[in-house]
């Protein structure tokens, strides 16, 4: 159980929401910059290429760098948030996102970059892991709501990212200038955590729910499962529907396939702007698997409109649509469920997502080119479909009736 601890000297109420909502905020702040991160580095990865002469290729590793970065970071950053609280851990790591990114700028070799990434990586596992942490201990009474709006900003960050990308590259700005600019975002982020006042909660841990109970727990096991599948679906559509729909039996013109990808990741957004508004109203298992049911009908539409393209635009809305609420509301059915180690929960959930991450995208990579665009998308299908029944499940046994 965690609650407010009062007896502690804080200050008086009004001051303290105060310092909740800022704090609220500057996590918001702190999720949308890891969007950006996560959606400007592949435009750039030419210039890069130029610049440490390198094949583009290898220069591609950056990428592979700063996943392994972040799956290494993972059980340190659930500790670190559990035993010196997620504000601590999240002013540390938008500290470390800023220096990769200080780093990656002035790199001049591969070896180089590769540790930038590194570093960049150790910091976007922290802001993860800090920021569900500190919007969970911070907004107990609307957990669900709160942390939509989180995972929302990451959708905003991430569309975000890539017009940072496009204006650089019409204004003939490099990678070096735009990277230090975002490290000082991300320092900015980290100074103004540093000198807000931390907001202290009383800690009860229930025995139960040390770190070795909760890798062994079903729910752990459950809501990990649900995240491998969604994020390997999530990144895999978002990573071949330009693909896709350059491959389809009428395919769309380069610039029309490009912005399916953007109306992909709108949906996302929007997803998650309703779940947040209607969270109050209907329970967070429910809403995934609710979401889950909209993107495996959507899916199931997109395998349709190979002949006629200009449905794909509603249809992959729908899909991110759908999409939008998964990650953020099992987020919420952990953070309920172990209030007192949120930090650690979510780095172990996280794993599962790193994985899917990374394993079902590239399946689906394979598919797209050995069976062709039908198979790589009923990939997709099959791992949302698998999602929902894990959804459906865990629903099912939460209303199981109590053993006399």
């Amino acid at each position: 159980m965690l609650h407010f601890a009062e007896d502690l000297g804080q200050p008086p109420t009004g001051l303290r929401a105060s310092r909740e909502r800022r704090l609220t905020r500057l996590a918001y702040a702190a999720m949308a910059v890891l969007g950006v991160n996560v959606g400007w580095l592949g435009p750039f990865l030419a210039q890069i290429s130029h610049t440490i002469n390198a094949s583009l290729d290898r220069t591609g590793l950056i990428l592979s760098a700063i996943a392994a970065g972040y799956f290494i970071a993972l059980p340190a950053a659930g500790e670190i948030g559990h035993r010196r609280g997620p504000h601590f851990l999240l002013t540390l790591t938008m500290g470390l996102n800023a220096l990769g990114f200080l780093l990656l700028a002035m790199a001049p070799t591969l070896a180089s970059c590769l540790v930038a990434a590194a570093v960049i990586g150790f910091g976007q596992c922290g802001i993860d892991v800090a920021s569900n942490a500190l919007v969970a201990d911070l907004n107990r009474d609307r957990l669900a709501a709160t942390l939509n709006y989180l995972h929302m900003m990451f959708g905003i960050g991430a569309t975000l990212g890539p017009a940072i990308d496009a204006f650089a590259l019409t204004k003939h700005i490099g990678y070096g200038p735009t990277f230090i600019g975002g490290g000082v975002v991300s320092a900015a982020i980290g100074a103004a955590l540093w000198i807000t006042p931390r907001v202290e909660f009383g800690r009860a841990i229930d025995g139960k729910e040390n770190l070795r109970a909760l890798l062994v727990h079903p729910l752990i096991w459950a809501i990990s499962a649900v995240l491998f599948l969604y994020v390997g679906a999530e990144l895999g559509i978002g990573a071949w529907l330009y693909s896709y729909l350059r491959h389809a039996a009428v395919p769309l013109a380069i610039p029309t396939a490009s912005a399916a990808v953007s109306v992909y990741w709108a949906g996302l957004i929007v997803g998650r702007l309703l779940g947040g508004a209607i969270a109050h109203r209907i329970s967070a298992r429910r809403l995934a698997a609710i979401g889950a049911i909209v993107s495996a009908l959507a899916l199931l539409a997109f395998l349709g409109t190979s002949s006629m393209p200009l449905l794909a635009y509603p249809v992959v809305a729908l899909i991110g649509f759908g999409f939008g609420p998964i990650f953020p509301n099992m987020i919420a059915v952990g953070a309920e469920r172990f209030p007192a180690r949120v930090a650690s929960m979510t780095s172990i959930v996280a794993g599962g997502a790193a994985l899917g991450g990374v394993a079902l995208p590239w399946a689906m990579g394979v598919m797209l080119v050995t069976r062709g665009r039908v198979a790589s998308i009923c990939m997709a299908l099959v791992a949302t479909i698998a999602m929902l029944a894990v959804l459906i499940g865990l629903d099912l046994w939460r209303r199981r009736p109590a053993p006399p």
